[in-house]
């Protein structure tokens, strides 16, 4: 229980702070605009009565706020992943009903893993690092599959480990 806890906090932390700082204006302007504007531009028996209006503003500014910290972990999150950031902003701020953030989370690539000798960010299907050419995986010398290092055949040919394909 506590580990998957642990997993949310450090998800929720890649939120950028200007998304944040953002989402909490995006919360006071919605109160603002229902609760102090509105009564002046609109006449009193069109409005509901305070106690709704304060829970409309209430869940309205929650709304928002929540969609505008959506949009700053999906920039976030599409950096790390190493994905085109303003594209995939963009799509999830233009595409309606939440269908761009439905796209972004099914589509979205793994994300990358240092490479152990030279630090470089690699894909998570990558075998050999581009840079350094180290191995991040063991793999068949006769079909080029990953292979567990302890395995003595190949499941997949038959071959022994570290025999030359003939």
């Amino acid at each position: 229980m506590n580990r998957a806890k642990s997993h949310f906090r450090s998800e929720l932390a890649i939120i950028p702070p200007v998304a944040r700082v953002i989402a909490v204006l995006a919360f006071a302007l919605m109160q603002i605009c229902l609760l102090v504007l509105l009564p002046h531009f609109v006449n009193r028996s069109e409005i509901p009565p305070m106690p709704f209006m304060v829970l409309i503003s209430l869940v309205g500014g929650a709304v928002l706020g929540i969609i505008v910290l959506m949009i700053g972990y999906v920039n976030a999150d599409s950096k790390r992943r190493g994905m085109n950031a303003l594209l995939w902003t963009l799509l999830v701020i233009f595409v309606p009903k939440a269908l761009g953030f439905i796209a972004y989370f099914l589509l979205r690539k793994p994300l990358l893993i240092p490479c152990p000798n030279c630090g470089t960010e690699l894909g998570s299907d990558f075998r050999y690092c581009p840079k350094c050419g180290h191995a991040l995986a063991p793999s068949c010398s006769h079909c080029g599959r990953s292979i567990s290092g302890d395995y003595v055949c190949c499941p997949y040919c038959g071959k022994a480990v570290g025999a030359t394909a003939t």
